[in-house]
């Protein structure tokens, strides 16, 4: 049974949570924490009391450069208007019978506290909506070494904060060989192993997330998050171009990355093709690739909807152009931060979507369209 303090931080958070939904001040899911998050701990509060603290990195200042992008439409977005300054201090945590959940990372002590600084909800608890209670857990003998992250069968989450995380755990001083279990999320395609092999894990050794389960390893060693949402240190970066071992190459070829399933898909799609093939585009498509970074290492421009896909830029070459069609309902700023990152050359163009928007609706799911003069413009200036 939770304590009084215990019982009166639940109090507050809940209440505070309340008045941000009333006061209409954020967005409808923004009403957290909820569920299992609402009794949490930070790491330096629980590794004052119980866990054993590993600094890695300390806080990293950000320079975010709002004009350091060009707009090809109508529709003006300020991409670091919600973008942080620094990047809180990161490293590795023991935690003695710690608990790991759900294919989502959901970390938690002994005592049941969620700790958010371990998931991209570090900055952003108000949007941590956990399960109301504990899904099933398996006791695990021995160390167990966590790369586990929120969205982890996610292509941009698995890659650039999962697999970082063994970066931070062996600069913390740790071997591979020291521990008896690695958790792990599983590569979801033929390009995601090839890289995830890279990183010289017995695959004996892994236990791979699942659904609506959990572990609990007499010790757990687990990670801060790499960064912060949409915010990647350069470390991030060279730790994922010195993993994969990229050829050198002219940067030469133009692509285009389609989006034919899912969500925010371009309704006009296929109006784009002979556009693109005016202007000297390769349609290409990742899924049938196994070798997704050695590709966009050797792009010298890039266009493609908002999507996962995308990620592959962490691979690309300095000065690479990099063309982002955005939906009026979805305009987030992971790509424009990475290609600052990179030293990347970042365009977009926004378009509206196939149904009306509303108000504080949500993660959007609508297909977009893109204007073809728009569009026209935007290449002949990038091919020049």
């Amino acid at each position: 049974m939770p304590d009084p303090i215990s019982l009166l931080r639940r109090a507050k958070r809940k209440t505070f949570g309340q008045l941000r939904s009333w006061l209409d001040h954020s967005p409808a899911d923004a009403c957290g924490p909820t569920g299992l998050a609402r009794d949490w701990i930070s790491y330096q509060d629980y590794c004052q009391q119980e866990g054993t603290w590993h600094l890695v990195y300390p806080r990293l200042s950000c320079d975010w450069d709002r004009t350091k992008t060009h707009n090809w439409g109508k529709k003006s977005v300020d991409f670091t208007k919600n973008m942080r300054s620094h990047i809180p201090e990161t490293g590795v945590i023991e935690i003695p019978k710690g608990q790991v959940m759900d294919i989502q990372g959901y970390t938690f002590t002994s005592s049941n506290l969620f700790l958010p600084d371990l998931s991209y909800h570090r900055n952003r608890l108000e949007y941590a909506h956990l399960p109301r209670e504990k899904y099933p857990i398996e006791s695990i003998t021995g160390t167990c070494f966590s790369l586990m992250t929120n969205a982890s069968n996610n292509y941009c989450h698995f890659l650039l904060e999962s697999l970082p995380r063994l970066h931070l755990f062996e600069k913390a001083g740790f071997s591979l060989k020291e521990v008896d279990w690695i958790l792990a999320p599983k590569p979801i395609s033929e390009n995601a192993w090839n890289i995830f092999r890279k990183l010289g894990i017995d695959e004996s050794k892994c236990i791979w997330s699942q659904r609506q389960k959990g572990i609990q390893p007499d010790l757990l060693i687990a990670t801060t998050h790499p960064g912060l949402q949409a915010h990647y240190p350069r470390w991030v970066v060279d730790f994922m171009q010195q993993l994969v071992k990229l050829k050198p190459s002219q940067p030469q070829r133009r692509l285009y990355i389609p989006r034919p399933t899912g969500t925010r898909k371009i309704a006009n799609e296929l109006e784009l093709y002979p556009l693109l093939e005016e202007y000297g585009f390769e349609l290409y498509n990742p899924d049938q690739e196994p070798n997704q970074p050695q590709v966009f290492h050797e792009a010298a421009v890039i266009v493609a909807p908002h999507g996962a896909a995308l990620t592959n830029l962490v691979f690309c070459q300095p000065g690479t152009k990099v063309l982002e069609l955005m939906s009026l309902g979805h305009l987030r700023s992971y790509f424009f931060a990475l290609s600052q990152v990179l030293g990347l050359e970042h365009h977009y163009l926004v378009g509206p979507t196939t149904h009306p928007l509303q108000k504080n609706s949500g993660l959007c799911k609508f297909d977009f369209t893109v204007n073809l003069s728009l569009l026209r413009k935007a290449l002949a200036y990038l091919v020049k």
